[in-house]
């Protein structure tokens, strides 16, 4: 690892590469499916190919006849060894169904496990999950979640009685007068569309159990392996002792991989039933069908307005299409929940009231992705503020700058309760008006006409949730105990070894928490090697999840870190006969401060520490390893303001980014680098969401987007350059004023993109569009309606 600042300087700040990139780019990665166990068999699935049915019969002997094939299981095979769970929270009236790892007598949506067949060879495996037969008693799927809600709606799970999984009011303040006070009232009706993580690294896991010693080994592809490991124990009656998570690498998850998977939890299930190691390996079109999938979201807003363009008040109706289950641990009412508390977002909004529904239906599981809730909740408070603009004849910049929060409004508490305690909302606006280098725009516009395209710009000015703690899902019953434990020890020689609970997934956490380790202990960065994914030797950690690292992980790693330093230099004061509070210690040497000539290695303290312990006073501590542990605030708003601009084709209704820039304050920047990288993938999803990516169902449920090439992702011509600008305000209740920060180029982009295909469609004298993906047919639809108008 290198940086660029010169020694002595702190590492936190520094553009440091990436510890984790040269085992990758040479292919040594060690992914799920790259690991072979001696005798391992292979497991394929028979899913359900309709959206609702009841099981009638199965029929596995063909199956079982085959010489290559192990076993063959049925939920009724697995059920006297695993029960079941539920992803129920305490949210008050919300209601779940049991989950089981393979469908018991009902299926709930096209994609559900049915039966598992484990054989020699995947392909084996393949061909004989073919010859087992089920027979299904076909019901009407229900595929709307409005429709759902109707009276005589056929029911997803019919034990609970209601297709509502969880309804509640959000908001504070007296709306009614804000909006009978008002000079002008605003509304939007937006649809946002159903997609999917999309994954490079698919899902897998590979299970073997020790009957002998009675013990479960599981490599699986996860962002919680502590979490998996507690699951799989009290699901198949084992002490957490007795169970051991493997998660090395993982190529990517963005939310997907936080859940108990049905399909996950049969192949454990049966590898503790079978005399040899269980592996699956997902497919990219089990994947489009059974991953958890987001953003399925109908939202009607309106915002009251004073002639001055000052916000009065908010409302706001939310349905949210939770699929068929609530995935454990984190629920299907997540992202509903954000989208109605984040709506007001950085602005003054001193009255709201929003209105939520989740709603069960036939689909695949609605569940957390990247930037939860964010990219609905702020895609409609965007479109409302720039409907604003236009109702009152202000710009689009000047509208938001009128009721942006301001430092002097800091700290604030927003009408949903979420306490914003720093933060650049005005100032990122500011910034980013400049940026974009607005005294241009008259020309851009005129040379785009010329090629028959409309040039619009969209500004998105948010706020994230991030880094939430242990208050923050404990007030609400979810096993999520959102602490990390990070152990720190000093070897014989002064070399470092960090073991992080936490798993990395691509975002560079091992580099990261290097950094974190070398300044806090006072060492050399080359000198601090990191490691983490398995819970037989790691701490306790809850996962990698809504941008949590540089606050909790990294908080835990600097806490250890700093109690190794002081059992250091405690040592050192013995030996140099000092006062601890005398020394310092910078790039792995102790000395008294101003004295050079007294610096000492910390090797030398060490090995002292190690194999000299005569040479130390009885009750002197001696051991250079220490366990940290941060559970941090409830929560970190980082923010910032998206900027888009975006050329519209008049003749085919193409939308395409010609330019886009990020201002972003999450705090202090650990490695702005990284930083940069998680904000430009995030941007590229955010576009993904905003112009491509949809899971589309047919009228009785089936999937119609199944290959990558109907479920559309950005390539490299959709993308432009992304310029990044940073304020850094330093979060004043993190340890280190840090503020997680991987979600919020997803949070912005779709408002951002969004805005500016409405300011381009406002240009041209069309009415704006109001669904995402943003078709080119919506785009010829609104155009043909100004033409005939």
């Amino acid at each position: 690892m290198t940086g660029d600042a010169a020694a002595g300087a702190p590492y936190v700040g520094r553009r440091v590469r990436r510890s984790e990139d040269p085992t990758l780019l040479v292919g040594r990665g060690r992914f799920v499916d790259d690991v072979t166990e001696r005798r391992q068999a292979h497991v394929a699935f028979v899913r359900s190919p309709i959206a609702s049915g009841r099981i009638t019969h199965v029929d596995t002997a063909a199956a079982l006849a085959s010489p290559e094939v192990v076993a063959v299981f049925t939920a009724e095979d697995l059920a006297p060894y695993c029960g079941g769970w539920r992803g129920l929270l305490a949210w008050p009236g919300m209601v779940a169904g049991l989950q089981t790892p393979l469908a018991a007598g009902v299926v709930r949506h096209v994609g559900e496990p049915v039966v598992l067949v484990a054989a020699t060879s995947r392909a084996a495996a393949e061909d004989a999950a073919e010859l087992v037969v089920v027979d299904y008693d076909e019901l009407p799927p229900v595929l709307d979640p409005v429709a759902a809600l109707a009276d005589g709606s056929p029911l997803v799970h019919e034990e609970l009685g209601t297709n509502l999984c969880f309804g509640s009011p959000f908001g504070s303040g007296d709306v009614d007068a804000a909006f009978a006070a008002a000079d002008r009232v605003v509304e939007v009706t937006v649809q946002t569309g159903r997609h999917t993580a999309v994954a490079l690294e698919m899902r897998g896991v590979l299970a073997s159990f020790d009957r002998q010693e009675r013990t479960l080994t599981v490599r699986v592809s996860t962002q919680a392996p502590q979490m998996l490991q507690t699951l799989y124990a009290r699901e198949l009656g084992l002490p957490e002792n007795s169970v051991r998570v493997l998660t090395e690498h993982v190529g990517g998850a963005f939310g997907m991989k936080a859940f108990v998977y049905p399909d996950e939890m049969a192949v454990v299930t049966a590898a503790t039933l079978v005399d040899r190691p269980l592996k699956w390996t997902q497919d990219r079109y089990e994947a489009l069908q059974s991953d958890t999938q987001a953003r399925d979201e109908r939202v009607t807003a309106s915002l009251a307005l004073a002639a001055d363009g000052r916000i009065l008040g908010l409302r706001s109706d939310v349905v949210s299409d939770a699929g068929a289950w609530s995935m454990y641990p984190r629920g299907c009412v997540t992202e509903g929940v954000q989208v109605a508390t984040i709506m007001p977002g950085p602005y003054r909004v001193p009255a709201y009231a929003a209105d939520l529904r989740v709603v069960y239906t036939n689909k695949t599981p609605l569940a957390v992705y990247r930037a939860v809730g964010h990219p609905p909740a702020i895609l409609v408070m965007e479109l409302l503020m720039d409907e604003a603009a236009r109702a009152l004849g202000l710009p689009a910049d000047e509208i938001r700058r009128r009721n942006l929060l301001r430092p002097d409004d800091l700290p604030y508490t927003s009408a949903t309760g979420n306490v914003y305690d720093s933060g650049s909302h005005l100032e990122s606006l500011e910034q980013a008006v400049v940026g974009l280098g607005p005294d241009d725009l008259a020309a851009r516009r005129e040379e785009a006409a010329g090629r028959g395209c409309l040039l619009g710009v969209g500004y998105a000015a948010f706020v994230e949730l991030s880094a939430p703690g242990a208050m923050f899902y404990g007030a609400k019953g979810a096993p999520i105990t959102a602490h990390d434990q990070v152990e720190v020890t000093v070897q014989p020689d002064g070399s470092v070894t960090v073991v992080l609970g936490t798993p990395g997934q691509g975002q560079g956490l091992h580099t990261t928490a290097a950094q974190v380790v070398a300044d806090s202990l006072g060492v050399r960065l080359e000198d601090v090697r990191v490691l983490s994914g398995d819970t037989a030797v790691a701490p306790h950690g809850s996962g990698v999840w809504a941008s949590r690292s540089a606050v909790v992980s990294a908080g835990a790693a600097s806490a250890a870190a700093v109690e190794v330093r002081r059992r250091l230099l405690l040592l050192a004061a013995h030996m140099l006969e000092a006062d601890p509070a005398d020394l310092e210690m910078t790039e792995g040497q102790v000395g008294v401060r101003g004295i050079p000539s007294t610096r000492l290695p910390v090797r030398d303290i060490a090995q002292v520490a190690y194999w000299r312990t005569h040479q130390l006073p009885p009750q002197m501590e001696v051991g250079l390893g220490a366990v940290g542990s941060y559970s941090g605030p409830p929560y970190t708003f980082n923010n910032g303001t998206h900027v888009a601009v975006v050329e519209v084709e008049r003749a085919t209704g193409l939308v395409r980014v010609v330019d886009y820039l990020v201002v972003e304050d999450c705090g202090v920047l650990i490695n702005p680098g990284i930083v940069d990288g998680q904000i430009r993938g995030g941007v590229t999803q955010g576009l993904g969401g905003a112009l491509l990516e949809h899971v589309i169902h047919d009228e009785i449920g089936q999937p119609q987007t199944s290959t990558m090439l109907d479920y559309l992702v950005p390539t490299t011509v959709d993308v432009p350059d992304i310029r990044i600008e940073h304020i850094e305000t330093p979060a004043p209740s993190t340890s280190l004023g840090t503020k997680g920060v991987g979600e919020a180029g997803t949070a912005g982009a779709p408002a951002a993109i969004h805005c500016a295909v409405n300011d381009a469609l406002a240009h041209g004298g069309a009415a704006g569009v109001w669904r995402q993906p943003i078709r080119p047919a919506d785009v010829l639809e609104a155009l043909g309606g100004a033409a005939t108008a």
